[in-house]
């Protein structure tokens, strides 16, 4: 069950990125090959959750106001709140994209016959 936890958004997001990295170390092989199918499900969803995040990340760069969320911007004008949300928006709709790759890697995983562990050749 998905609940809201506004006050630990930045312990959540790191807790996501150790464990993404720990999934990254851990996938250079698969030793049960019949678990493929659902780790590939597992990670679309997940993708699809990225998304909403940086999608809502994005629409909330876009309703920021100087003077109220923040006081100016530092450098030399390249950035902006405003930039922010462009490019979020833009990363959003690439993990929709990579979703829909992996939602179709995941159907074509679906017809193999996979074995629960690897046969000797």
């Amino acid at each position: 069950m998905a609940i809201n936890e506004e006050q630990r958004q930045l312990e959540i997001a790191a807790e996501v990125e150790e464990l993404a990295r720990t999934l990254a170390h851990s996938t250079r092989a698969v030793p049960h090959p019949i678990d493929s199918y659902r780790l590939l499900g597992e990670l679309g969803a997940t993708i699809d959750h990225l998304a909403q995040v940086i999608d809502q990340l994005g629409k909330w760069h876009s309703r920021t106001e100087d003077g109220t969320h923040y006081n100016g911007e530092d450098g030399d004008g390249t950035g902006s709140a405003h930039a922010a949300a462009d490019e979020l928006t833009t990363a959003a709709n690439m993990l929709r994209l990579a979703s829909s790759h992996v939602g179709r890697a995941h159907s074509h995983n679906g017809v193999v016959r996979w074995y629960q562990e690897p046969q000797e050749s």
